[in-house]
């Protein structure tokens, strides 16, 4: 993978819906690791495993101020190394400074405390990741111990991605990329996380996204900062003492009822399952909700089988609404979509593309939104996109962009979700009505989740290419790469909607776009039925 400068020890960076202010990021690295919960908690291995322990602090006025890491490192680092190599972000995803927030490092041996060399990598434009390393200056002998404190992450800053370690309510949370410190050079390919919730008190939770209380994580020691964290007296859906494949945490207090709408977000969430199918059974996921005081606020932000709603105060205009539903729908879409292999720069088109495709689609196919707020949502994702100051930029240019402008970095999503309704028509013309998007999907995936087939650009413009019979790797290259304007087929959204051409202001601009308008005649449930009418406007 292009991205494994910083995917071996962060995640793959990406941006999403105006709602999600601040982007997301998918972690695609998760699920070629294996990096998840490993079932019940049961004791670590003594041989190559990585023990370590999250304390939260509070200081005088009872906030959480830091976390409190503990942690032991068993077996050996990798063949001929020797001396320990540890790694934190500088940056991560436009979160600043979080190697710099690091306090009290030790790390001792059998022969005592460790000393360290320190580099660093060059800034990464755009707010994406780059890293400070350590090197310890003698030989090491494990077992070893590393301890230190992790500031939270101060108020004010850049928008972007949740994953500096924030207080609320009481509580902290967060993601191990925006405080921990991890060796990099080790054989451990087991780690055993644990909570130390003494100030808390009694009822507190300590939950990742790879369960909650003391679990076992698979994958090397960077692997745990690709799961959220939260932890404090926060809220639960379902209680705590119901078993359920779908969990929810808070900590805040929200406009709307978060155990309502997390009952329809595991709705949605089986829903999911049933019509991706590829993943059978769903695994299980969990939903992390905080409200901050202060910016910046986060946005929504999907890892492996959970994702992250931050956010800031209500509006008065909120107070007994909905959470944010698309949005919720976005985020766990990305379980199934996944992403390509190769540069994130070059290839997000299709993991957030996709991902935005079927969070417009798959609600409205599963009766979740009514006709006129389908017809509704195309038309501002068609808006965003004609108008976006990024339409006809191409991937590299969106790229070193980044979190700097979230108009420009949603440019490459708008652009992916026209490209798949239209592809979905041409595959329906293409075979007369018996072949769909969804089901080339679904055999793509499974070949990808087996290990069949390593899907990289030039993989997927293959099976295109095969779909359709004719040639496809062209059409990727002037549209996702170099950034050519897409007017996608008028029967790509489905058969009761038809896009036209359209004039669009913004700004006091006009530009050559498409609008959206109900078929009438045609049921909501028929609208992906049949063949594809064809045409472009």
């Amino acid at each position: 993978m292009a991205e494994a400068g910083y995917l071996e020890q962060g995640a793959r960076a990406h941006a999403g819906h105006p709602l999600r202010a601040a982007g997301a990021i998918f972690c695609l690295l998760i699920a070629m690791m294996g990096c998840q919960a490993a079932g019940p908690a049961l004791p670590a291995e003594p041989d190559a495993s990585y023990e370590i322990t999250l304390r939260p602090e509070l200081g005088e006025d009872g906030r959480v101020d830091a976390i409190a890491v503990t942690s032991r490192l068993h077996g050996g680092l990798k063949a001929e190394e020797s001396r320990l190599k540890l790694s934190a972000p500088v940056v991560y995803v436009n979160v600043m400074g979080i190697a710099d927030r690091i306090q009290d490092l030790r790390v001792t041996d059998k022969a005592g405390p460790v000393e360290f060399t320190l580099e660093q990598d060059d800034p990464v434009p755009g707010g994406f990741p780059y890293f400070r390393h350590w090197t310890a200056t003698r030989d090491v002998e494990l077992p070893l111990d590393i301890s230190y404190r992790a500031l939270v992450q101060p108020e004010g800053g850049p928008s972007g991605p949740a994953f500096g370690i924030r207080p609320s309510k009481g509580g902290v949370s967060g993601a191990g990329a925006g405080y921990m410190i991890v060796p990099v050079n080790t054989e451990s390919s087991l780690s055993v996380l644990d909570w130390d919730l003494t100030e808390f008190g009694p009822g507190a939770v300590g939950v990742t996204t790879f369960g909650e209380g003391r679990v076992l994580v698979k994958g090397p020691p960077a692997a745990l900062m690709q799961g959220w964290l939260m932890a404090g007296q926060a809220g639960q859906y379902p209680p705590k003492e119901e078993d359920s494949h779908f969990r929810a945490y808070w900590l805040g207090d929200f406009p709307f009822d978060v155990a309502a709408e997390m009952t329809y977000a595991k709705d949605l969430y089986d829903f999911f399952g049933e019509f991706f199918a590829y993943l059978d059974p769903a695994p299980d996921y969990r939903v992390f909700l905080r409200q901050l005081d202060t910016e910046p606020y986060g946005g929504a932000t999907a890892l492996a089988n959970s994702f992250m709603l931050s956010r800031g105060p209500g509006l008065p205009e909120e107070v007994g609404g909905q959470s944010p539903r698309s949005t919720l729908a976005h985020e766990m879409i990305h379980m199934w979509v996944g992403g390509l292999s190769g540069d994130h720069v070059r290839t997000n088109w299709f993991s957030e593309g996709l991902t935005t495709y079927y969070e417009y689609t798959v609600p409205f196919r599963a009766g979740r939104v009514p006709m006129e707020d389908y017809v509704s949502g195309l038309n501002a994702l068609s808006e965003r996109y004609y108008t976006n100051p990024a339409r006809a930029m191409s991937a590299i240019e969106i790229g070193q962009v980044g979190f700097n402008d979230g108009r420009v970095r949603h440019a490459p999503y708008e652009r992916g979700a026209l490209y798949f309704a239209d592809l979905d028509s041409r595959i329906r013309e293409a075979s007369g009505g018996a072949r769909t998007l969804d089901m080339l999907l679904r055999e793509v995936f499974t070949l990808r989740q087996s290990g069949e087939v390593e899907l990289t650009i030039e993989a997927w413009s293959d099976f295109v290419s095969e779909e359709l019979g004719v040639e496809e790797a062209a059409f990727i290259r002037a549209l996702h790469i170099d950034g050519a304007l897409i007017y996608p087929a008028g029967d790509g959204f489905g058969r009761c909607v038809r896009g036209v051409p359209a004039a669009l202001e913004a700004g006091g601009e006009m530009f050559e776009g498409m609008r959206w308008e109900r078929v009438e005649g045609v049921a909501p449930e028929a609208c992906f039925d049949g063949a594809a009418e064809g045409a472009s406007p």
